[in-house]
């Protein structure tokens, strides 16, 4: 039941935006009555926040999945894994995401966002301290993996609705930029 409520959401937010979502318009798209509805989600903010629990999970799965592609790699061949793993993520459901990356502030949730951006962030810290030797950034990794994480988000989101030919020139350059960032060799 969650679910369907979840899903019918999911597919409300995308036709309507948050301003037009209503508990009505998910229990009717949801066939099921707004009582229901109400059974598991005591107002349209805990909807949408659960909604969007379930939308980071399904992204940091897909991030995670991977990522491991960069384990045990040449620096030069990890960091465009992670960077592509980044671009994945937000191939899940990407007009939710839309929809909720415009409208967020109004929802309250963006520290789910947040969440995700550091636990990203993390990854290429970890990446960065175990390669000292292949970047010029091992004196501030904290650093760099902000600047690589956010910048990669802010090309992603800029991205995102282009033709996917000019979407996927934007990825390659996107780790061509991250990889001159950072002063590593590039693999050709």
């Amino acid at each position: 039941m969650v679910d369907t409520i979840l899903d019918a959401a999911a597919r409300v937010l995308r036709k309507h935006g948050y301003e037009e979502t209503s508990t009505n318009r998910v229990a009717e798209v949801a066939g099921v009555s707004v009582g229901s509805l109400y059974q598991y989600f005591p107002n349209k903010e805990a909807l949408v926040h659960a909604l969007l629990e379930r939308h980071d999970a399904a992204m940091w799965s897909v991030f995670t999945h991977h990522a491991t592609a960069a384990i045990g790699r040449p620096f030069a061949v990890a960091i465009p894994a992670v960077i592509d793993a980044l671009f994945a993520a937000h191939l899940v459901d990407p007009e939710l995401h839309r929809v909720v990356h415009q409208q967020i502030p109004w929802v309250g949730a963006l520290a789910i966002l947040q969440t995700t951006n550091q636990r990203s962030r993390a990854v290429v810290e970890d990446l960065l301290r175990a390669r000292p030797d292949q970047h010029q950034r091992s004196d501030d990794v904290v650093t760099a993996a902000l600047v690589v994480v956010e910048a990669v988000e802010a090309l992603i989101h800029a991205s995102i609705e282009l033709p996917l030919e000019q979407a996927k020139a934007v990825q390659r350059h996107t780790s061509e930029l991250i990889l001159r960032y950072l002063g590593s060799p590039q693999v050709d």
